[in-house]
């Protein structure tokens, strides 16, 4: 049977109770009614760039769901290739774009079943007509609805997705299709790729050769990441706005726990408390779980039981983060829990500061994270010889020389860009956002001043850098950092 696509008409208007209708399942942040517009450019800009028919896929199935017990919370989990290109926050949608075809643009919807948002609420859906299924009477026109709101015309059913690409295999001369799958060339093997094979994306990839492979024989998927990242990476002004709000966010969750760190007795109180504060002002979740790790436990980088009692004469690592839209931000303070900074502390604390300050001073079109990381470890590294050891003090650390990357791309991803890192030998581009983010780990004893201090110390200070065509801009800038500032919002 061939495949049979919804009548194409002007989309509606986008209004308020639209928006609100649909909130997680198309979040806009800033953008607000202006994202259809956004969306059409940004899928513009791909059919000028994308060498063919390009495919893609969002997640197969709600998170958790493989695993019946499993209920996850997730505001925003969608596939954020799919999701920079339709804003559509839920399984089971597929995009076509053929910058040579007829139909350059096609969105495939999932059926509409109104007994699953009797559960789970509202989602986009293609009208599927079922006995004894009854639609709530004020229910909106889904195809009007997504029309709307992404500004693709051309909708039809997802259980007619195979048969469409069947039928366009036949028709391709080139012999090719694209899909958005990572795979990229080996740096280091002249014939070598890297590919990501336990995703989604691969195994659509696969679903989409088997099913070429039953029309047409030789016929190639191949991957459109590194075309699909160029344009995706640079963040456009309303990303850059909710980038800016979710900091903002983030900061006064930030200095609220620190005016009430003096009432908490272990990690999860200041964990809970500044949980409450972010999600309390911003409807999208948190970014990831909290870091919240007292003493020794902050020089674990993944440290999540956040369980334990806090050290009273210690340090306490945060990294935390909350959503806007589908923008994060990704910050890491380091704090002492009676609210004074000890001699110790302080002189590691301004070696990491200034490290911090560093990487912020050097980013800049042209340079690539490999040489940040370069720079920074080697600074850490050259105080810590000039300032602590040469003053007797001792060290040990778990490391030598570098703990962890001092930059990650950020974009739709908290972590973004491909998944091997491939980014880090690249030159910056102006409107990628990188974290920055330098620290020091490990037990660290000295005699300052006549008296002894010796303690576990895991310091970390990150933030959220954004490249400009003339160097970068701190969107973190407005979160407190320098030890006077952090020792004042304690007190």
């Amino acid at each position: 049977m061939p495949p049979t696509p919804a009548p194409v008409t002007k989309s509606k208007p986008i209004g308020a109770g639209l928006l609100a209708r649909y909130s997680q399942v198309f979040p806009t942040g800033h953008a607000g009614k202006a994202m259809r517009d956004i969306l059409v450019s940004r899928r513009q800009a791909h059919l000028r760039t994308l060498p063919g028919l390009t495919l893609f896929a969002g997640i197969p199935r709600e998170p958790g769901s493989e695993n019946i017990w499993i209920m996850n919370g997730l505001r925003i989990f969608q596939e954020p290739a799919l999701m920079h290109l339709t804003g559509i926050n839920q399984p089971g949608v597929f995009l076509a774009l053929d910058p040579k075809g007829k139909e350059r643009e096609i969105l495939f919807l999932p059926p509409k079943d109104p007994r699953k948002e009797f559960w789970d609420g509202v989602r986009l859906g293609y009208p599927i007509a079922e006995e004894n299924t009854q639609s709530h009477p004020s229910e909106s026109d889904d195809l009007a609805d997504a029309r709307a709101l992404t500004g693709i015309l051309d909708i039809r059913p997802s259980g007619e997705f195979e048969a469409w690409f069947l039928s366009r295999v036949a028709k391709e001369k080139s012999r090719r299709v694209y899909a958005f799958f990572h795979d990229y060339a080996d740096p280091k093997k002249k014939e070598g790729r890297l590919t990501s094979v336990h995703d989604h994306n691969y195994a659509f990839k696969k679903r989409l050769e088997k099913l070429a492979a039953t029309a047409a024989k030789g016929f190639e998927i191949k991957s459109c990441a590194a075309e699909h990242l160029a344009l995706r990476l640079p963040l456009d002004k309303p990303q850059i706005q909710d980038v800016l709000k979710a900091n903002r966010l983030t900061g006064q969750a930030f200095a609220e726990t620190l005016g009430q760190l003096s009432r908490f007795r272990n990690e999860n109180e200041v964990a809970a408390h500044l949980e409450w504060g972010m999600k309390r002002a911003s409807p999208f979740g948190l970014s990831f779980p909290s870091i919240v790790a007292s003493g020794r436990n902050a020089t674990i980088l993944h440290y999540l039981k956040n369980d334990q009692p806090l050290d009273a004469k210690g340090m306490l690592l945060l990294d935390f983060g909350v959503r806007w839209g589908t923008m994060h931000a990704d910050v890491t303070r380091t704090i002492p829990v009676n609210g004074k900074f000890n001699p110790l502390q302080e002189l590691l604390y301004r070696i990491v500061l200034e490290a911090n300050e560093l990487v912020h001073r050097a980013c800049r079109p042209g340079v690539t994270i490999r040489e940040l990381n370069r720079s920074v470890w080697d600074y850490i590294e050259k105080q810590l010889a000039e300032r602590f050891t040469r003053r007797g003090g001792k060290m040990v650390r778990g490391y030598e020389g570098q703990p962890h990357g001092v930059s990650h791309l950020m974009g739709e991803q908290e972590h973004d860009g491909d998944p091997h890192r491939l980014y880090q030998d690249h030159p910056l581009q102006p409107g990628w956002q990188i974290s920055n983010e330098p620290g020091l780990y490990g037990h660290f004893a000295i005699t300052l001043d006549g008296k002894r201090f010796a303690e576990w110390i895991g310091i970390r200070i990150e933030d959220d850098i954004l490249v400009t065509s003339r160097g970068s801009r701190n969107l973190s800038a407005m979160i407190p950092k320098t030890p006077p500032e952090i020792e004042r919002l304690i007190a």
